[in-house]
């Protein structure tokens, strides 16, 4: 091979050198995290209480990680469902059980407790934080391959540096479900992307056992069934007859989410208790995608940012929406994707937790990367927005105060 043709292969392949330098980036970007975290506690004291809970024996490089629905996952990796274990209704219905079960995996706990730490929360919660950066770093690779192959490597670099730079990166390193969600949102587009469209259906299938919005993934199976059926022609049928069978498939992720939420029903002795405790636990009444936005101009009073209605998650709700129209642009399967997984939560009759929801959506990254192209002006506003909306979110979660 000539040495021009070895540069340009060398352009267009994921290469060692292009995994090392992700390795490393993926690498500072966490410990940067964690040294702001830190930072903060220590300036900005967490609030103090009950409610307010810490690791027993943990420093505060991992006590920060143990915020609100973390000590949910945490506790349903150790002692697994409330609304199992008592057969009736609870509060962690609302959880899917893909995630603690991989932190519950990853903790090695058993009969003699965990090795790791006396104290189980601190295990388990060692376990997500190794679980999430897990999720998150592969997430990360599927992501440069999958937009460089579509576009070209500085489209896919920057797309790896907006991801490393996320508005929830605190939520995507910590123990919460959004890294494992967006890996196997990127594992389905990819393999969708190298003309695996059939073996794409189970990581589907996974992220709709790791959040409801996996669902989501549901219009993009069909959109790429309806592209393999319409390729085939009167010498070539075999599309026709994968495109039909894909199509098919692409109902699993919604049979499987069902069946699960029927299962739990089954155990508890109601049929839709997953819905009603939404609607009496957290605030969430399905199907109201026009009360989340007419609370706003409905007397009660808004705050900049808080757990009830906040202009914050207004803003960010109207911005995701904007950016999901657009995604059209780079695809119709992504962009029905982005639009899809907005919705679902804005049907819960709130936007409360929209930041957090809609930065999970992985053609976000990818528009706005194409976007910035090579304008140094458009990086900076584009990486500067998203790193001060990360420093806020961190900021807020780690002394424990409502952000998303």
């Amino acid at each position: 091979m000539s040495a021009l043709n070895r540069s340009a292969h060398t352009h267009r392949s994921f290469t060692r050198r292009d995994a090392a330098v992700l390795t490393g980036l993926f690498g500072l970007s966490r410990v940067l995290l964690v040294l702001a975290g830190v930072a903060v506690m220590a300036v900005w004291p967490p609030l103090e209480g009950d409610e307010f809970t810490h690791l027993i024996d943990g420093p505060p490089a991992l006590d920060m990680w143990y915020r609100q629905d973390a000590g949910f996952y945490t506790s349903i990796a150790t002692y697994g469902y409330d609304w199992l274990n008592d057969a009736q209704p609870a509060a962690d219905m609302a959880f899917l059980p893909l995630y603690p079960l991989f932190v519950r995996l990853t903790s090695g706990i058993g009969e003699q407790g965990c090795t790791l730490s006396p104290y189980l929360s601190t295990c388990t919660t060692l376990a997500g934080v190794f679980v999430s950066n897990g999720m998150l770093f592969g997430a990360l690779l599927l992501t440069f391959d999958l937009v460089r192959r579509r576009w070209d490597k500085p489209t896919a670099w920057r797309t790896a540096l907006l991801l490393l730079v996320s508005p929830i990166s605190i939520f995507l390193s910590g123990v919460y479900t959004e890294a494992s969600f967006l890996f196997w949102v990127a594992l389905t587009f990819w393999l969708i992307e190298n003309k695996r469209a059939e073996l794409a259906l189970l990581p589907a299938i996974l992220a709709a056992l790791t959040r409801s919005v996996g669902v989501a993934l549901y219009p993009v199976l069909l959109i790429e069934a309806w592209r393999t059926f319409r390729t085939s022609t009167a010498l070539i049928p075999r599309p026709r007859i994968s495109g039909a069978l894909l199509a098919v498939g692409a109902h699993l992720p919604l049979a499987v989410f069902a069946g699960y939420v029927l299962f739990m029903g089954v155990i508890v002795g109601e049929t839709l208790a997953y819905f009603s405790v939404y609607e009496t636990v957290w605030g969430r009444e399905a199907g109201s995608i026009v009360q989340a936005f007419s609370a706003y101009f409905s007397g009660e009073p808004v705050a900049l940012i808080g757990w009830r209605l906040s202009w914050f998650d207004l803003a960010m709700t109207i911005l995701y929406l904007a950016l999901a129209l657009f995604t059209f642009r780079l695809d119709a399967a992504w962009g029905a994707f982005a639009l899809f997984a907005l919705l679902i939560p804005i049907a819960s009759g709130t936007l409360v937790g929209m930041p957090r929801f809609g930065g999970v959506i992985l053609p976000f990254y990818v528009l706005i990367a194409v976007w910035v192209g090579q304008r140094r002006w458009a990086w900076a506003l584009a990486y500067g927005a998203s790193a001060g909306l990360a420093l806020l979110m961190l900021s807020r979660f780690v002394t424990w105060r409502w952000v998303a």
